[in-house]
């Protein structure tokens, strides 16, 4: 009897163990499979930050280039560059640059726990606010178009002349802006209006503005960085 009974302890302690064993199995294979889908969505995130990064630093010198040439004391522009460079302001940006399903599956699907790697758990519970710190830097870009720039563009300058230049994204090629192709009866000089003392401050705004997402920017590439350091170091 007591060799029976010590057979049916072993016997589920052993069942126990080949259990505990699969299930460990199965995280395992799980966590693997989190990881290579977290790869590919951080590096898919990386290109895309970096892509954009482009654009606001094309922004920034077309800023740049006109609040130069609107506070010098001789302006060299011709009328055409004055106007092409006042388009390249009319564009901004408040997509999401991320690919996330992977880590919402990891955060918000409660499989945060399977990664066994402390650092990167923990480093993954904090994206979804650092991807919404850069969304409030970025609705600053719409924000200014919408509120500040149009606004003073409707009451200063001549939008259909603006509307017929057939421009590229600044920094995106592949982005273009097509011309409304109007027959204007009569054009209008902008060369004044950017020497005024509120356009320049307009300019001054907006330069502010992309300062602070290009260097949102900087802080996410950094950290996307070490996040997919620390996931190829658990591959």
């Amino acid at each position: 009897m007591l060799a029976e009974g010590l057979a049916i302890v072993v016997s589920i302690l052993f069942a126990f163990a080949i259990d505990a064993w699969w299930q460990s199995h199965i995280e395992d294979e799980r966590e693997h499979e989190l990881l290579v889908a977290l790869l590919d969505d951080f590096e898919h995130s990386k290109s895309n930050i970096r892509e954009w990064r482009d654009f606001h630093l094309a922004v920034q010198q077309s800023n740049l280039n006109l609040l130069k040439a609107a506070t010098s004391a001789d302006i060299t522009l011709s009328e055409e560059a004055i106007d092409r460079l006042i388009a390249d302001l009319g564009w901004w940006d408040i997509q999401r640059h991320f690919t996330t399903g992977a880590l919402n599956s990891v955060v918000f699907g409660g499989e945060l726990s399977i990664i066994e790697n402390d650092r990167l758990r923990q480093e993954l519970a904090d994206w979804p606010s650092q991807i919404e710190n850069l969304a409030s830097q970025q609705n600053q870009d719409y924000d200014f178009f919408l509120n500040v720039w149009m606004p003073y563009l409707r009451a200063n300058g001549y939008l259909p002349q603006i509307s017929n230049i057939a421009a590229p994204m600044p920094g995106r090629p592949e982005i273009q802006w097509g011309s409304l192709d109007l027959a204007l009866k009569t054009t209008k000089s902008h060369a004044a209006m950017i020497t005024t003392d509120e356009f320049q401050n307009l300019l001054v705004q907006k330069s502010w503005i992309q300062f602070d997402i290009l260097n949102g920017f900087d802080e996410i590439e950094s950290r996307l960085d070490h996040t997919i350091q620390l996931i190829q170091e658990m591959l």
